[in-house]
């Protein structure tokens, strides 16, 4: 049973008219109650004292009047912040409402700050609420491990078990100048970098990223899309496959042969025949090129096969989410924006239903997020659209604006699109210009774009994040001209300043800047009203009905992304909404919790968010990083950090976690399946996926489920896409159960009975069924002072001759047990008879380990150590527990005796040499100092080895790749000329050769400053590295030089 929340009426405050700024209404004899309210402008906020009283955790209704287009409102109590920024996205009379936590009862001054309009509080109310908690997190990034550095964004992070080791492992997404990362959770609240960051050269330009096992051996294998030049130069995806902890890049090697503008990797099974397939999700290219999206069948040999999907492959959008919406196990596609939705049919094809969205919310625009979600518990999954302004686009869009008087901060961020936009504004004294973001476009990138001061236009070049103090007396008078590209400011008199963004063509992606000291600001243009409502559609069956007004979501924001999860263990899904925010600073992101009664509640001061610091919202995602049963948070800032948020105060609520693993039988991958608990009272349902979705996707494995005041689970059922099932029951909450540790069916112990030796002892096997069943036992003795039993099944005897005792193994799943009678008898001798050594390999390279396989008969021998030998230390030693190190090249025998008897048995074993993968350009030093002649060619031989026990793989290279390579700088390449020799694909070593022409080449001393020219031969490695010999700078010459 739960106990739903109640609201009261606490307090109405009859609105006051405040005679002075900051007067505390308790204390202001003059003030009386009026029926026209009192305001609240940008420069002046009101504050008043309230009795906290009742219950900490309280709703704020605030009836206000609006008369700019848009505005928001924060609360303070002191000088805590209990509301952040709650939009106001509308012009005139609306209701706002958002949950509060007040640390202490008691008389607490609130104030009331109003931001971008002077707005009017008809009437402002705060209501008691019992029965939901409001949790709290705390920012972990940094004593976790994270790297605390500002970045581009590309759609959230992959949060999945990568290593297979029982808990979640994450990629952080980014964007151009800062790589990707993957990050390895230690198991203790910390995690470790990847050694080796995703982006494999500046500026790599990737997207979304994906995990999935799609060899089914155990580790999950990654896709890192990239972008491909806006379609001008079609990029293929980097698809990783994990060598236990190693990532090989094996994209042409697993036939991922076609190049888009790549945005995300979706793993799903198609075609139901048990393995993965896989989704490429592209942005269209500018010439719209067909298909858009491409499909690969995994053919279960290592290798995929592309696949053409009608309808689905064709469709615009370039955001995905991978989900089940008519619960059939089966996956299907949401794509966004626009919204379509298509229905899996299991066969590789997909039917559109988009008709069952109607039809205004599927021709929405702007939604830049998909979360799947049961909002109201009914088995099946609803939809939750976060909407914002698209970052890339926005033709026609007037430039964003903030305005701070109290802080005389001002921040704007225009579209980078041809146009200009003029302001004026006043400062007392000199201004500073800060928190500058230039992201350059097409081919107005490597280019300036200054900043002109005074009527002389005296010009500045700033870098993204430079400062600049600007005087009146820098910036003296307006320029007559101001034509050029660059921001324009110029002090006209009074402290009143003029300013203009000039763009004459296309020139940016992003483009920002704040002043500080700013008073008052005059715009040239109608701010942009950055409010754009989220949607919720509730899944009834053959159709989806918006909901949203019904279940309370607020109807302003500017939201990039969405995740969900059960945050306070209430059992209800709650939602948490990344807000873009503010331009100069970050702001909270918006917590709506889901009280159970058809009704979310928005939070803003929850603790995970940084507000304040650098960047805006963007994306992440809701896990339980550390398995302590409550839904922890990472989050990206676009331009910003990543986060990781540590739910330290989740509630009362009680909580189970499911981990799935492969099935039992047919060895099926978690993905997609659904896991259902069953209590006294309710049925949950969730399936195995992301929490949210754009670009990349998530496997998450350990099912979350918060369960409110049930103390005990009836059931727990796992399934599989395939069919398969696991069956938990009768267990108490509060605990993690696993599909590899299932309860047992069966258990029995060998031997059933047996006579042991007196001051002997002798182990006793248990043997569980099915296979995935817990091993877990506890051993236990009728008497232990006859047969004691330790942890492991170590029987002693330390009675007399003719004592009995019965020795009992339980298991710790579900009390299941069997038990054995072991009798004492008179000590005899026990040799060992036989000692035989095996190996699955007989090589090692110097350098590896190799631990030998030994079985000594009978196991409870006597003196059944056994002493381990080397023919010949200097090739390998073995040490006492049979592990052999490989030292130099040879061959050598290990051999193990038994120390009484002399019984023993040798292995025979080879040691390579270990060569480290390489390649060499022939007469390396010969070519640098030729000079090359414009319109000849160049023969570059090369010898190689791709190391000890690896092959040369076509990785995305193909086999050895000869380059012929212009720069305008490091390394920013200008043209390629690529050739390949495929003839050495699956060879360990050898040598190759390529002509390589010289055509149209200009001379290096004709080319302009910081150009240059350079050779390159580079192959992949099965071990993951990636080879090159380069000779630069080289010298070209004209033919009649």
């Amino acid at each position: 049973m739960h106990c739903l929340p109640t609201y009261r009426t606490f307090l109405n405050i009859p609105v006051f008219v405040l005679l002075m700024t900051g007067c505390v209404v308790a204390g202001c004899t003059d003030s009386r109650p009026v029926d026209r309210g009192f305001v609240v402008d940008p420069a002046s906020p009101v504050t008043l004292n309230y009795d906290v009283a009742g219950t900490r955790v309280k709703r704020m209704v605030v009836e206000i009047n609006n008369p700019e287009n848009y505005a928001n409102l924060s609360l303070y109590a002191g000088d805590t912040l209990l509301v952040d920024k709650l939009n106001v996205p509308i012009a005139g009379k609306q209701t706002l409402h958002a949950l509060v936590r007040f640390e202490d009862f008691g008389v607490v001054p609130l104030t009331l700050k109003a931001n971008n309009a002077r707005v009017t509080v008809d009437r402002m109310s705060f209501e008691d609420v019992e029965g939901l908690d409001v949790p709290r997190f705390i920012d972990i990034s940094e004593q976790a491990g994270l790297d605390k550095v500002s970045s581009i964004k590309y759609g959230g992070p992959t949060v999945a078990d990568i290593d297979n080791d029982g808990d979640y492992d994450f990629i952080v997404n980014n964007h151009n100048a800062e790589s990707s990362k993957l990050y390895w959770n230690n198991g203790d609240g910390t995690v470790t970098r990847h050694k080796k960051a995703l982006a494999r050269w500046f500026m790599h330009d990737l997207h979304g990223t994906a995990a999935g096992d799609y060899d089914n051996d155990g580790d999950l294998d990654i896709v890192v899309t990239q972008g491909g030049g806006n379609g001008t130069n079609p990029s293929k995806a980097n698809f990783y496959e994990n060598k236990n902890g190693t990532l090989v890049l094996m994209t042409g090697d697993v036939g991922i042969d076609r190049g888009g503008r790549g945005r995300g990797a979706k793993w799903s099974d198609m075609d139901l025949d048990g393995d993965l397939d896989l989704m490429l999700v592209n942005e269209a290219s500018l010439a719209g090129d067909k298909p858009q999206h491409f499909f690969y069948e995994n053919l279960g040999d290592g290798t995929f096969r592309y696949k053409l999907v009608d309808g689905l492959q064709d469709e615009h959008a370039s955001r995905a989410l991978i989900t089940d919406i008519n619960s059939d196990n089966v996956d299907d596609v949401v794509l966004f924006g626009p919204l379509s939705v298509w229905q899996g049919d299991g066969d590789f094809s997909f039917t559109d239903v988009t008709s069952r969205v109607p039809e205004d919310i599927a021709n929405l625009s702007g939604i830049m997020a998909v979360a799947d979600i049961d909002i109201d518990n009914d088995g099946d999954l609803d939809l939750y659209l976060a909407r914002g302004k698209e970052f890339e686009l926005g033709h026609g869009e007037a430039p964003s604006v903030d305005h701070e008087p109290l802080t005389r901060e001002f921040s704007i961020k225009p579209r980078g699109f041809k146009g200009v936009d003029e302001f004026e504004f006043d400062a007392d004294g000199a201004i500073r210009f800060y928190d500058y973001y230039f992201l350059a476009q097409g081919v107005f990138r490597g280019k300036d774009y200054p900043i002109f001061l005074g009527s002389e236009k005296s010009a500045t070049v700033l870098a993204t994040g430079d400062e600049l103090d600007i005087s009146p007396e820098d910036a003296l008078g307006w320029p007559e001209d101001i034509s050029e590209d660059g921001v324009y400011f110029g002090h006209v008199g009074d402290g009143h300043w003029k300013a203009a963004l000039v763009r004459n063509d296309d020139i940016f992606w992003g483009f920002k800047f704040s002043l500080s000291g700013v008073t008052d600001v005059n715009l040239g243009f109608v701010p942009e009203n950055r409010n754009i409502p989220d949607v919720l559609l509730r899944n009834d069956g053959d159709t989806f009905v918006d909901v949203s007004t019904e279940w309370n979501i607020p109807t302003g924001g500017n939201s990039l992304g969405v995740t969900t999860g059960d945050f306070n263990n209430d059992s209800f899904q709650d939602i948490l909404v990344y807000r873009w925010g503010s331009i100069g600073a970050r702001i909270s992101d918006l917590m709506l919790l889901n009280d159970g009664t058809g009704s979310f509640h928005p939070v803003t001061m929850h603790g995970a968010s940084d507000v304040g610091g650098p960047g805006n919202g963007d994306m992440g995602q809701a896990f339980d990083f550390d398995l302590d049963g409550d839904v922890d948070l990472l989050s990206g800032s676009e331009s910003g950090e990543w986060y990781l948020f540590e739910n330290e105060q989740p509630g009362q609520g009680n909580h189970a976690l499911v981990r799935v693993g492969y099935s039992p039988s047919s060895n099926v991958d978690a993905i997609s399946a659904e896991v259902i608990a069953k209590t006294a009272s309710s049925e949950y349902r969730k399936r195995v996926g992301s929490s949210g979705a754009i670009f990349s996707q998530s496997l998450l494995n350990i099912v979350h489920f918060g369960l409110g005041s049930e103390e005990l689970i009836e059931s727990i059922t796992v399934r599989w896409r395939d069919g398969e099932t696991v069956v938990f029951e009768n267990k108490t909450a509060n605990a993690l159960f696993d599909t590899d540790s299932v309860d047992p069916q069966s258990i029995s112990v060998e031997p059933r009975t047996f006579d042991i030796r007196k001051d002997t002892s002798l182990r006793i096997d248990v043997k569980i069924k099915p296979g995935n069943a817990s091993r877990e036992v506890t051993w236990s003795s009728s008497n232990g002072a006859v047969l004691s039993v330790d942890e492991q099944g170590l029987v002693t005897a330390l009675g007399d001759v003719g004592e009995a005792a019965v020795v009992t193994a339980t298991s710790q799943a579900n009390g299941m047990s069997a038990a054995t009678q072991g009798t004492i008898v008179d000590w005899y001798a026990l040799p060992v008879e036989s000692v035989s050594l095996s190996s699955e390999q007989t090589g090692l390279v110097v350098g590896q380990t190799l631990a030998l396989q030994t079985i000594v008969l009978p196991a409870n021998a006597d003196d059944s150590e056994l002493t381990w030998s080397s023919s010949d230390t200097s090739i390998a030693s073995v040490d006492r527990d049979g592990v052999v190190t490989a030292v130099m090249a040879g061959h050598v025998t290990i051999k193990a005796e038994s120390g009484t008897h002399g019984i023993g048995d040798d292995i025979q074993l080879k040691v390579e040499p270990l060569v480290a993968p390489f390649i060499r350009i022939v007469d390396e030093e010969k070519l640098r100092n030729t000079e090359f002649v414009s319109g000849d060619s160049v023969t570059l031989h090369v010898d190689y080895h791709a190391g000890s026990g690896n092959t040369v793989i076509s990785s995305d290279e193909g086999g050895i790749r000869f380059w012929l390579r212009h720069f305008q700088s490091k390394w920013i390449p200008v043209k390629d000329t690529v050739l390949t020799d495929a003839s050495v694909l699956g060879t360990e070593s050898g040598s190759s050769s390529m002509s390589i022409p010289l055509d149209g080449l200009i001379p290096t001393s004709e080319l302009p400053e910081g150009h240059f020219y350079l050779l390159r031969a580079s192959f992949a490695s099965s071990d993951g590295t990636m080879n090159d010999a380069t000779i630069y700078p080289i010298e070209v010459v004209a033919a009649d030089d």
